[in-house]
């Protein structure tokens, strides 16, 4: 029996990370002893390369602002662990933490499980009689996925692009592949962009399984995009959208979710008002996506970690602040493609300080070749880089912290 929520946590963080098969044998079972919570409650699962994250937060908040409960189980945290499991945007409480850790453990065999099939064991478990709907994102790839073990009653696919080669690739279209696991019959898909060497595996998977797909830019778009300001506004459907934000790719999450939403409630026959919940959509923010934590001068901290969504946020901030010079503060993991991200980093910002984190994923100095940058500087010790850059950054720079969640959270609790 644990008796405190840091011993919960701890308890949680010493599970083994992986298991040598990805079978779902060991995470269907453990539900089965619990009662199979996952299917007490209609269900959103969400899958993507980018964008998962923002998907499911705009999810939530089109559901809170129709009145509905809603779960979101998501990944990483950024702060604090709780995040993980929310219902209508509050945190799991710490005493409900320790309680529902507690019961698992009672019910299931010890050291069968590995710490993301915990989590979602417990994520399953406290939103039954808790909520009307859950969006339940996935944490590596789709069909192997611990998550995938629901029938939900929308799929989603928000992006496909290189990203955890090692463990679902190492091509795209193996990646597309797994990501297309999450595909279940005669359930509705719905997608961002898919380029054409990943469109056709989506495609055929959701024909094969007889499931309708609301793709994007070839069944529902974006009209009027407009960027200002850290600012987007668009119209879907003829129905205005105003989101904060400087990416392309922030507005299409946007659609994806509105649309899911639509689909859900379709299939349920309710009714809504989509302008009135759309005007809501943005209500919620979640952290590490383009999140401002100084103004004077400007830093910026965003989870981009792979190669696609860096290439993204880059390029937008360039085009939105053309006259400022981007520093950036990145940190990598050894399994990241981390030597294509530093070439376009170098070519694209004035300056960037590579740091690593005290944790065995992250790379470290000897695992990179710095010495062909002529712009690219490594630090052993990031906070005492950002006083420094704090005093030296002018008006016309912008300090972006990225390639990491872990860096991100460092930075997060350093200015709140």
């Amino acid at each position: 029996m644990l008796n405190s929520y840091q011993e919960a946590v701890e308890y949680i963080h010493a599970l083994p990370k992986f298991h040598r098969t990805n079978k779902l044998d060991r995470i269907k079972d453990a539900l089965n002893k619990l009662g199979n919570p996952q299917n007490d409650y209609p269900t959103i699962h969400v899958t993507g390369t980018n964008g998962k994250g923002t998907v499911c937060n705009y999810l939530s908040n089109l559901f809170e602002a129709n009145g509905q409960r809603v779960g979101m189980f998501t990944s990483p945290f950024i702060k604090v662990f709780n995040e993980r499991i929310q219902v209508n945007h509050t945190m799991i409480s710490d005493s409900d933490l320790l309680q529902l850790v507690n019961y698992i453990i009672d019910k299931i065999d010890l050291n069968t499980l590995s710490e993301f099939e915990f989590v979602t064991c417990m994520g399953f478990l406290y939103f039954r009689d808790r909520v009307d709907v859950a969006i339940i994102e996935v944490g590596i790839g789709a069909k192997h996925d611990k998550t995938n073990v629901i029938t939900p009653d929308v799929s989603v696919i928000t992006s496909i692009a290189m990203d955890h080669e090692q463990l679902i690739g190492p091509t795209i279209q193996d990646i597309a592949v797994e990501k297309a696991g999450i595909i279940k019959e005669h359930t509705p898909l719905v997608t961002g962009f898919l380029q054409d060497s990943v469109r056709g595996i989506v495609l055929e998977q959701a024909h094969s399984l007889n499931s309708s797909v609301y793709e994007y830019n070839h069944g529902f778009n974006i009209d009027n995009l407009k960027i200002n300001d850290f600012e987007i506004t668009f119209e879907f459907d003829e129905v205005p959208v105003k989101i904060k934000g400087i990416e392309k790719t922030t507005a299409i999450n946007a659609c994806i979710a509105i649309q899911t939403f639509m689909c859900y409630q379709e299939k349920y026959k309710e009714n809504y008002d989509l302008q009135q919940i759309v005007s809501q959509i943005d209500n919620h923010k979640i952290m590490a996506r383009l999140q401002i934590v100084n103004k004077n001068p400007l830093v910026i901290l965003d989870g981009a970690h792979n190669l696609a969504a860096i290439k993204n946020l880059i390029n937008s901030l360039t085009t939105n602040e053309p006259n400022k010079d981007i520093i950036i503060m990145y940190a990598g993991m050894k399994d990241k493609d981390r030597h294509d991200i530093l070439d376009f980093l170098t070519d694209n910002t004035k300056k960037v300080y590579v740091t690593s984190l005290s944790m065995p994923r992250a790379a470290k100095l000897n695992d990179y070749d710095l010495s062909k940058y002529s712009n690219i500087v490594y630090v052993e010790n990031h906070f005492s880089c950002l006083n420094n850059l704090m005093k030296e950054i002018s008006k016309n720079q912008i300090l972006l912290v990225l390639g990491s969640f872990y860096l991100v959270s460092d930075f997060e609790s350093y200015f709140s």
